[in-house]
C-alpha cells in the first residue's frame, strides 16, 4: 500500500464545490465606530455642523465639512454604532461544480495525501488501497473517480498494470493570492481525514467540514475552537431536504472532532484541541522542519557523490542541471532560521513548490557563493514570479 502523507493541504474553493454551494442571503453586521459629537457646546456655533445638516452626504460642501470637522481640535466622540449589509454569494466568489455524494467527498479529500507534485499529479495509485482507506469496495471507487472526472475535480488515467494516474485540476490555484483568483486552501492532518472516513451521515460530513472551513476563516484566524450557528445559516448550506429535524437528529449523534450541543435554533461546535486549524499546521510546521534537515543532510551527501561522477537521487535533479559546466558542487549551508523559515514558506505555498525555487537559488547565488540575507524573502519572489508567469502562459 502507498503511504499517505501526514498532512495535506486542500483547496478551499474545491471543497466548498464538493460539498454544495451557499444558497445566496444577506447578512446585517453591527460595529461600534466613533463618531463626532455635534450636540458639544463647541459646535453649536459652526458653520460646518449647518452644513451637515443641511447639504446632501454625496455633496462637496458635505464632504469639506466633514473633513474640518474630523481636524478640528475641539471635537468630543462618542461610540455609534452602525450596521452593515453584507450579500453573500458563494457561486460568484467559488465558482461552481455540482455537489458530491459522501465517498466522492471522502475520495477527494483521500487524493491530496499522496503527495501531488507541483502540477498537482499523482501518480501510481491503487484502487484497493483507496477503497481500504475510504472504507467501500473497489467498485465505488471506480464510479467515484468517474464522477470527480465527469464533474472536472480531477483528471484519471488506468495504465497497462491497473495502476491510476490523477491530476487535481484545480491544484495550482491552491497558493495564488487572492487578487490573483486564488481561495486559500484548508490544512488537514491524516488522523482528521481518518475521522472524516468514519463519518457515516452525508449530512454530518458536510456540516463537519464546513466548520472546519469556518473555524479557519479569517475571521477567527485558525485559533477558535468553539463556533456557533444558528440551524438556519446551517440549512443554507444544506440541499432542501434537511429540515432543522434532520439536522440536529444526525448532530447528536457522537463525533470524535466535534463536541455538539443545542441551545434552542443555535448549535455550539467545539473541536478537539488536536484539529484546530493552527495547531494542525504548527504540527505541520515542525514535520517540515525536520523533512527540511533531512533532506540538506543528503543533498549534502549527494554533493559528494556528483562532484566524484557518480549517479545521484532523483530528488535532487533539479539542483543539479546547471547548463554550464562546473568544476564542483557546492554543499549547502542553512541556518537553522532559515529552515525554520523555509518550513514556514513550505505550509503557505506547499513543500515541492519552495524546493524547487531553493534549487534556483541554489543554482544562481550558493553556486557561484553569491551572498544571500534573506532567503524567505528570495524564495518568496521566485514564487510570486513562477506564478505570475504560469497565470501569463494560462
Amino acid at each position: 500500500m502507498k503511504c499517505l502523507d501526514n498532512f495535506a493541504n486542500i483547496g478551499k474553493a474545491a471543497i466548498i464545490q464538493s460539498l454544495g454551494i451557499q444558497k445566496n442571503y444577506t447578512e446585517e453586521i453591527e460595529t461600534t465606530v466613533d463618531a463626532i459629537d455635534y450636540s458639544n457646546t463647541a459646535c453649536s456655533t459652526c458653520k460646518y455642523k449647518a452644513i451637515i445638516n443641511t447639504f446632501d452626504k454625496n455633496s462637496k460642501p458635505y464632504a469639506d465639512a466633514c473633513a474640518s470637522c474630523a481636524s478640528c481640535p475641539h471635537k468630543t466622540l462618542i461610540q455609534k454604532n452602525v450596521y452593515k449589509k453584507i450579500y453573500h454569494n458563494e457561486k460568484n466568489r467559488y465558482g461552481y461544480r455540482p455537489m458530491l455524494k459522501a465517498n466522492a467527498i471522502k475520495l477527494f479529500l483521500l487524493l491530496h495525501f499522496y503527495h501531488p507534485d507541483n502540477n498537482g499529479i499523482v501518480y501510481n495509485l491503487e484502487a484497493c488501497d483507496l477503497a481500504t482507506v475510504i472504507g467501500c469496495n473497489v467498485r465505488t471507487v471506480w464510479n467515484n473517480l468517474k464522477v470527480l472526472e465527469e464533474y472536472t475535480y480531477i483528471s484519471y488515467s488506468k495504465n497497462e498494470y491497473g495502476l491510476i494516474n490523477v491530476i487535481l485540476n484545480d491544484y495550482e490555484n491552491y497558493y495564488l493570492p487572492a487578487n490573483k483568483g486564488g481561495r486559500g486552501f484548508l490544512v488537514m492532518s491524516k488522523e482528521l481525514l481518518t475521522k472524516l472516513n468514519s463519518t457515516d451521515s452525508l449530512v454530518s460530513l458536510r456540516i463537519f467540514i464546513r466548520e472546519l472551513l469556518s473555524l479557519d476563516s479569517p475571521e477567527l484566524k485558525g485559533v477558535a475552537s468553539v463556533d456557533y450557528k444558528n440551524i438556519r445559516d446551517i440549512r443554507n448550506t444544506l440541499p432542501a431536504y434537511c429540515k432543522p429535524s434532520v439536522i440536529k437528529a444526525k448532530l447528536t449523534k457522537n463525533s470524535d472532532i466535534f463536541n455538539v450541543t443545542f441551545k434552542d435554533d443555535v448549535v455550539r461546535f467545539e473541536i478537539d484541541k488536536a484539529y484546530i486549524p493552527k495547531n494542525q499546521k504548527a504540527y505541520v510546521h515542525e514535520e517540515y522542519v525536520g523533512i527540511l534537515q533531512n533532506f540538506i543532510w543528503e543533498f549534502n551527501q549527494n554533493v559528494a557523490y556528483v562532484n566524484s561522477g557518480e549517479n545521484v537521487s532523483g530528488k535532487f535533479s533539479s539542483f543539479f542541471n546547471i547548463n554550464t559546466p562546473v568544476a564542483s558542487y557546492k554543499l549547502m549551508k542553512l541556518t537553522d532560521i532559515e529552515i525554520d523559515d523555509i518550513a514556514s514558506l513550505s505550509l503557505h505555498y506547499s513543500y515541492d513548490i519552495v524546493i524547487n525555487a531553493l534549487s534556483v537559488v541554489y543554482k544562481e547565488y550558493y553556486m557561484y557563493e553569491k551572498t544571500v540575507n534573506n532567503l524567505a524573502g528570495l524564495l518568496s519572489t521566485i514564487i510570486r514570479s513562477q506564478f505570475n508567469n504560469l497565470k501569463k502562459a494560462a
